[in-house]
């Protein structure tokens, strides 16, 4: 007979030879409040789990003040585990139906969960099941990866560029802000529109690390601004593009490839030999500029796709 409850224990949670660093992630949750055992489920039959997931929240915004209309916490899934070759929708929808019944009112009201098939075993049943308890594609986007073939990137021959080093970090937020307006990305549509254009700027900029400063740039047309890019190192593809955008009344001139390619050759003379960026499917502008500048889609099968619904509704139909 199959059962829900919540977890006597992390081991419980985890299952017993779980790895120890997820282990430790799972205990990190439950100490720091993110998560909790009693929003914790394991999913049993008479031979022991069969299944098992929790929920975690985390603050929408670094700062408060920058909210605007977005809820202050969003929530999301961890340590989702299936039968993934076999029998995981009915039971995945007997265990998360069972689950957000029990925390909702406890949690905030919509959930949200990524799918990254490089990230996550069994991506196609993920995505599976998420469809078959209700849910729906809030944003799908494929990743485009650049690699440094040693020639020198071109650099943009009309705009001057100029880093946040150089101009201040008000300065570079004051240019990436209204840059969110129209955008085509359908997540960064969501946080741009909810938080305000200002507000909205001040928590992008709190990924800027100091060693990244010269890869944040803006790019002047003579003395006027007409967009930024924004690149960081990351661990393990190199680096990515956090963010590039055109000035509104600056679009259509093209200034997208100057830009991309501004923070590609910074990338390259900081001897970062690799990029992953993302782009949303429907972004079909800034698909084809990646493309453009040398960042390819078919290097690697880097894909990502997020689900939204509400958590009462989990399970029920669309």
């Amino acid at each position: 007979m199959l059962r829900v409850r919540n977890p006597e224990n992390v081991t419980d949670f985890v299952g017993p030879g779980g790895p120890d660093d997820y282990t430790a992630t799972v205990a990190e949750l439950w100490a720091s409040g993110a998560s909790r055992p009693e929003w914790c489920f394991v999913l049993e039959d008479g031979s022991g789990q069969v299944g098992r997931v929790g929920f975690r929240i985390s603050p929408t915004t670094s700062d408060p003040r920058w909210l605007g209309s977005l809820p202050p916490d969003e929530l999301s899934l961890f340590g989702l585990e299936l039968p993934w070759d076999d029998g995981y929708l009915s039971l995945g929808r007997r265990l998360l139906g069972e689950a957000a019944a029990v925390v909702d009112g406890a949690v905030p009201e919509v959930l949200e969960v990524r799918i990254i098939n490089e990230l996550h075993d069994h991506s196609e049943a993920r995505r599976h099941l998420a469809e078959g308890i209700g849910m729906t594609v809030f944003a799908e986007k494929q990743g485009f990866e650049w690699i440094d073939d040693g020639k020198p990137v071109a650099a943009s021959e009309r705009l001057e560029f100029r880093s946040v080093a150089d101009i201040g970090l008000d300065a570079y937020r004051k240019v990436m802000a209204p840059c969110g307006s129209g955008t085509l990305d359908r997540n960064d549509r969501y946080y741009w529109e909810g938080c305000g254009a200002d507000n909205w700027a001040a928590q992008m900029t709190v990924y800027l690390e100091e060693a990244d400063m010269p890869m944040w740039l803006v790019g002047y047309f003579d003395t006027t601004a007409v967009g930024y890019i924004a690149v960081a190192r990351d661990d393990d593809w190199g680096s990515t593009i956090v963010h590039v955008g055109v000035v509104p009344d600056q679009r259509g001139n093209g200034y997208i490839h100057d830009l991309l390619s501004a923070g590609t050759a910074a990338a390259q003379q900081a001897g970062l030999g690799a990029m992953l960026s993302d782009v949303d499917v429907l972004n079909r502008p800034m698909t084809n500029a990646m493309v453009r500048a040398g960042h390819r889609p078919d290097r690697r099968p880097w894909h990502v796709w997020a689900f939204r619904k509400e958590i009462r509704d989990l399970g029920s139909p669309r």
